[in-house]
């Protein structure tokens, strides 16, 4: 799996070689340089090759660290998880990646299917993409679907709809400020549309909690420690790390696990 995110990275910095050669080739063609000055100038075409082709040599240098490494698949249901460490994918179209905190892969979160007009934003920023209507999938090691959700909405408002494995809704969730990067608020109900959980966090920096009105503890997020085999791909310090509690039912961690999920994507960059 890990393997497979820096081949998909070097695939894709061979996609912008490509690109930049074109643009290279078509530059010389309708503006070909008539003067010593002009060809100098087109010394300025080396910074985008020179970045690209550093760009595919750190991918592959990655990649055959990696190749061999056997992540453990992780054995737990959702209602068993007790810690989540979420990374972001290398890959061009945005996805979370969930490991246990003791390394074992969980599964990833992604988004369902792109319109066409979308993939232009991936180039400018991959966070733009949370601004409009999406289905998101939580695709466990298997491959098999584990919950979803729908966001809908706009800037000031977000709604979203989440739904279990038989696509039955358990749940909504109402964000106000979808963009808001100081403060995140937001209100959890479950399917017959009870307030269950208050969302709030002040641009995910420090450690906090999400409590309930009866003040249990339904997750807490903090930076830490992630296993030393995985540090030539992750960082090992100041890691996303959530805590999620035992003592919540497994419809309330499914869907504490699309807010998170949804939280988190709004924050991945190109």
């Amino acid at each position: 799996m890990l393997a497979e995110m820096y081949k998909k990275r070097e695939k894709l910095a061979y996609v912008f070689l490509a690109l930049t050669v074109l643009m290279v080739v078509g530059w010389l063609i309708f503006q070909t340089p008539e003067s010593t000055e002009e060809w100098w100038e087109m010394l300025f075409f080396l910074l985008p090759f020179g970045l690209v082709i550093s760009f595919i040599a750190i991918s592959r240098s990655h990649y055959n660290k990696v190749k061999d490494l056997e992540i453990p698949k992780s054995t737990k249901s959702l209602s068993e998880l007790k810690e989540l460490v979420i990374k972001k994918d290398a890959a061009f179209i945005p996805r979370l990646l969930l490991f246990e905190k003791s390394g074992e892969f969980i599964g990833s979160i992604e988004m369902k299917r792109l319109k066409w007009w979308m993939y232009p934003l991936l180039l400018r920023e991959a966070s733009l993409l949370t601004m409009f209507p999406m289905t998101y999938v939580f695709l466990g090691d298997d491959g098999e679907i584990r919950l979803s959700f729908r966001k809908t909405g706009g800037v000031k408002q977000s709604k979203l709809m989440i739904y279990d494995t038989e696509n039955k809704m358990i749940g909504t969730y109402i964000q106000e400020e979808l963009k808001a990067m100081i403060n995140i608020k937001g209100k959890l109900y479950n399917e017959r549309q009870e307030f269950i959980l208050p969302i709030q966090a002040s641009g995910f920096s420090g450690n906090f909690s999400w409590n309930d009105q009866q003040d249990q503890r339904w997750a807490y997020f903090y930076n830490g420690m992630f296993p030393h085999e995985y540090t030539d791909l992750f960082k090992d310090t100041q890691n996303d790390i959530v805590e999620l509690s035992e003592n919540i039912s497994e419809e309330d961690k499914t869907r504490l696990f699309a807010v998170i999920g949804y939280l988190f994507f709004t924050r991945i960059n190109s």
